[in-house]
């Protein structure tokens, strides 16, 4: 049958009733609207860091120096760090991580890094000045966009 639409009537011997649409032109003008040709709209851009905050330039250095004498950047080795020597409550209670978050969330400065292309995961970044003072950076993870 070609009708606009097809409606089985139920059959009071089966257990079920079956009801079939056919649009016709309303089905392409649907799936024109549905985009299934190109998949869903890409994921917010996000990132995962950890960091370590310290007042003075002068600790910057003395980390920087015993992540040197680890002779490996692992991120156990900084989580380590940071709870010992970090002056924000991140650092203290969870090994620097700040968790997953957009660009804005953090001040501008630090976003700079987070969220450039250039910046390898898993690689020490900084230090990096703010308000707040000065960080060391491990990027842990981005998603969403970007170059890299």
């Amino acid at each position: 049958t070609n009708n606009a639409f097809v409606i089985q009537q139920p059959n009071h011997c089966t257990p079920s009733t079956t009801t079939s649409l056919r649009m016709g032109i309303f089905d392409s003008i649907s799936k024109a609207f549905a985009n299934e040709e190109y998949g869903p709209p890409p994921d917010k851009v996000k990132a995962t860091a950890r960091h370590i905050l310290v007042p003075t330039l002068d600790d910057i250095e003395m980390i920087q120096d015993k992540l040197r004498q680890q002779q490996q950047q692992s991120p156990e080795t900084f989580s380590v760090l940071a709870q010992q020597y970090s002056t924000c409550p991140s650092g203290r209670q969870s090994g620097g991580s700040l968790g997953t978050f957009s660009p804005g969330t953090m001040v501008a400065e630090f976003d700079k890094v987070v969220f450039s292309p250039e910046t390898t995961i898993g690689q020490v970044m900084g230090p990096i000045q703010t308000e707040f003072g000065y960080h060391l950076i491990v990027v842990e993870k981005r998603s969403g966009g970007g170059d890299w």
